[in-house]
């Protein structure tokens, strides 16, 4: 492996471990919020969501230099596995431990934000169903707002 090749090869190590931290930040972001909404201490949110946007972005960056390095290491539009197949011994040595990592960060991720979601849908179907009991509506099993005569007018005159 030529110079140029492995000064490639490890700027493309080095991106794979931020993108691994990154995604672990994220993570934990989601996780955060989860334990927020869940213990109904909705004033962190905003915090929580500005942080996730900056990592989001740093993520998106990061996946931008990710794939030029990887196209010019000659593995354009490869997944993972498959760069893995086609690295030799060195570069398998070197990415598989990265590349394994980076994927139970993302599956952490996943699992972060789902857990997060289903916390705060929860916690948005009960304050809709206050603010359906506040303005003397009813609200059904189903999700439906039942508005009251007075509720429904003035929705009514607002959008009609």
């Amino acid at each position: 492996m030529d110079s140029n090749t492995r000064d490639t090869l490890d700027k493309f190590a080095s991106v794979i471990r931020e993108l691994t931290d990154t995604a672990g930040n994220i993570a934990h972001i989601e996780e955060q919020k989860a334990v927020a909404a869940s213990e109904k201490r909705h004033q962190l949110m905003d915090a929580f969501i500005q942080d996730e946007q900056a990592q989001i972005l740093r993520l998106r960056g990061l996946e931008q230099r990710r794939l030029r390095l990887a196209d010019s290491l000659g593995w354009k539009s490869l997944t993972f596995r498959q760069i893995l197949e086609k690295a030799g011994p060195e570069e398998h040595t070197l990415l598989q431990p990265l590349l394994l990592e980076l994927e139970r960060q993302l599956k952490r991720l996943e699992q972060a934000r789902g857990n997060a979601e289903q916390i705060i849908h929860t916690r948005l179907h009960e304050i809709q169903i206050l603010l359906a009991r506040q303005q003397g509506s009813s609200y059904d099993n189903t999700g439906n707002v039942n508005l009251s005569p007075p509720a429904r007018a003035k929705l009514q005159d607002k959008y009609v």
